[in-house]
């Protein structure tokens, strides 16, 4: 898959099988991660992988999902993500990775995607929570969590009916995700003109 396909199909994924994800796609997907822009080149971030069975529930539990569609699309126990990358800003070299984050999360989003794994990435999170169970350091904060594992639906992706950008589900149970169409977005040469 190139990478402007993997851009465009590229969708939020909140049900899973049950397989697991091999240890070497997920150090491939931090790599994708490390590999990121770094304002500064300060490079905050650190990555913590959970694909312990073990460690699975406590970590969902400390998460928040799809809040257009609750509780449709929190993820029943045989649909969860099978494994996490939970990216943390180390505040010791920075105080705030949002913007590294973000490059970050983008790489490992497409990276997976490009191997056939799914993700959802996660702000909604009960951070001081998570932070005891990964017996984080004072000095370290989380970004944000990617839930993983291979794909149980196939969301997509389309221009918005009515200015509504909120994703829904159709009767079919099939999540529609709207994006604002290109000719409302993109100006040429001054804001004024548009495509």
């Amino acid at each position: 898959m190139d990478i402007l396909q993997a851009i465009k199909t590229r969708r939020t994924i909140r049900l899973f099988k049950q397989d697991s994800v091999a240890d070497e796609l997920l150090i491939e997907f931090v790599e994708a991660g490390r590999c990121a822009p770094s304002g500064a080149n300060c490079q905050p971030l650190e990555y913590v992988v959970i694909n312990d069975a073990r460690m699975l529930d406590g970590v969902f539990a400390q998460l928040a999902w799809a809040g257009y569609i609750k509780p449709k699309r929190t993820p029943p126990a045989d649909s969860r993500p099978t494994a996490y990358i939970v990216v943390l800003v180390n505040g010791d070299i920075s105080s705030d990775g949002s913007v590294d984050a973000a490059a970050a999360i983008e790489n490992i989003l497409l990276a997976a995607w490009a191997k056939g794994i799914g993700s959802c990435w996660i702000g909604s999170i009960k951070r001081d929570e998570l932070g005891k169970i990964l017996e984080l350091p004072d000095n370290y904060s989380i970004d944000s969590v990617i839930a993983l594992g291979w794909a149980a639906e196939e969301p997509v992706m389309e221009d918005c009916r009515d200015e509504s950008i909120k994703y829904y589900l159709d009767e079919n149970d099939r999540l529609h995700v709207p994006k604002r169409p290109l000719k409302a977005i993109m100006h040429v040469n001054r804001f004024s003109k548009s495509i």
